[in-house]
């Protein structure tokens, strides 16, 4: 028997689902395990909409879900691999699809995971500093924090076009056009 959501649920359903999805897809690195932590982390909400839907921000909640589900995935594929390995098994590799923009996307990884975490919330997922947050269960002076070292360390690596904005857009994803903030004469 199914259960039908709540038109409230449905709706933010509609509205958040894609922006957590995107934000996973960079953090997970694959497109299926970003899927299945995004599903996972929104049916955990719709089980608990009475609750959920009375915080603060629910999509803070949920992108605190998703991330804890991707960690123990993390960490649970690891032990897979360590066992895999004393079996003498191995891992089949497989290559990961180059994100839009390898790049910028290649440093983003390889800053510390507290900063990417940071970055992709408020750049793919266009959260402010408050949801982000909330999502990281952190102070919002610490994720202006991590973003302002995020930035450093990316135009360091990038170029100084990179610190030169703070406009959050799907575009840094390489989605669509880059927003700036300028003024004609």
């Amino acid at each position: 028997m199914a259960v039908r959501a709540p038109d409230d649920f449905t709706a933010w359903y509609a509205t958040e689902h894609p922006r957590v999805l995107a934000s996973m897809r960079v953090l997970a690195r694959d497109p299926h395990v970003a899927a299945d932590v995004t599903d996972e982390a929104f049916a955990r909400a719709l089980a608990r909409w009475s609750r959920v839907s009375r915080m603060a921000s629910p999509t803070g909640w949920t992108y605190r879900v998703a991330l804890n589900v991707l960690r123990r995935r993390h960490r649970r594929s690891g032990t897979e691999r360590a066992a895999l390995a004393r079996s003498g098994r191995g891992v089949v590799a497989v290559d990961e699809p180059e994100p839009p923009d390898a790049q910028v996307w290649a440093a983003v990884a390889a800053l510390p995971e507290k900063q990417q975490k940071a970055v992709v919330l408020r750049y793919v997922a266009d959260l402010p500093e408050a949801a982000i947050a909330a999502a990281l269960g952190v102070s919002r002076g610490t994720v202006a924090s991590n973003l302002s070292d995020a930035r450093r360390a990316l135009a360091a690596a990038l170029g100084d076009a990179v610190a030169e904005t703070d406009e959050p857009a799907a575009s840094a994803a390489g989605v669509g056009e880059v927003q700036t903030n300028e003024v004609t004469r």
